[in-house]
């Protein structure tokens, strides 16, 4: 049986399919919190997302990130170079929580999108999925109130790594610190801590332990 899963990018692949895909390149383990890219750098390396959850992200010379991405079971990244000339990374790129990565090189990943032409639309329809997110996180920062915009974090990563629990509950295994959610949304550390707290006494969402959160999707 292949590690690599038929969701996301892969999905309606068959094992032996998944198997050959593994075979362009390698399944590297790496530990929480580490860079895995550098912003303009030249891109060497493509990555897919078989656990865990990654984030794209831009630093200023301050040390303050905002996050443009975030990248989970099923996704590529970063998706630049395989639809134009690109050849640097555009942002920085490293793991929030423990992953498991299928490595491919610049050159095998050119061979692996002309062995499955499939690819190239999931391509499109990537690019444009990410157009509709960017503006509606551009939306959300300048309309929606900032309890609003966590919600709607903890209901996108619920989809892409929650498992159903007991009583209601969606448990998100890759769940992202108080930082990095700030980073994301555009807010303070505190402001978030703020708003997990109301979410735990009005009994949307409770603490799960260091990288976990149940949420209660209904309520919320």
């Amino acid at each position: 049986m292949s590690v690599l899963k038929a969701t996301g990018w892969f999905q309606n692949f068959t094992d032996e399919q998944l198997r050959e895909i593994a075979s362009f390149g390698r399944i590297k383990r790496i530990a929480d919190k580490k860079l895995l890219f550098v912003q303009g750098e030249p891109l060497t390396d493509y990555f897919f997302v078989v656990d865990g959850l990654v984030h794209a992200y831009h630093q200023n010379k301050e040390g303050k990130r905002w996050i443009a991405s975030l990248f989970a079971s099923g996704d590529l990244f970063p998706h630049v170079g395989l639809a134009d000339d690109e050849s640097h990374y555009p942002a920085n790129g490293g793991t929030i929580t423990p992953c498991l990565l299928l490595v491919i090189s610049r050159t095998n990943m050119q061979k692996l999108m002309l062995r499955y032409p499939v690819l190239e639309r999931r391509l499109t329809e990537f690019l444009a999925k990410k157009s509709r997110e960017l503006m509606n996180r551009y939306a959300d920062s300048v309309l929606e109130p900032a309890l609003n915009q966590l919600l709607s974090l903890l209901k996108r990563l619920a989809s892409t790594s929650g498992t159903p629990a007991s009583s209601g509950w969606t448990l998100i295994r890759h769940a992202m610190t108080e930082q990095d959610m700030a980073g994301y949304l555009g807010v303070t550390p505190e402001t978030v801590s703020r708003l997990l707290n109301r979410l735990y006494r009005e009994k949307r969402a409770k603490s799960a332990g260091r990288g976990k959160i149940y949420i209660d999707l209904e309520r919320c």
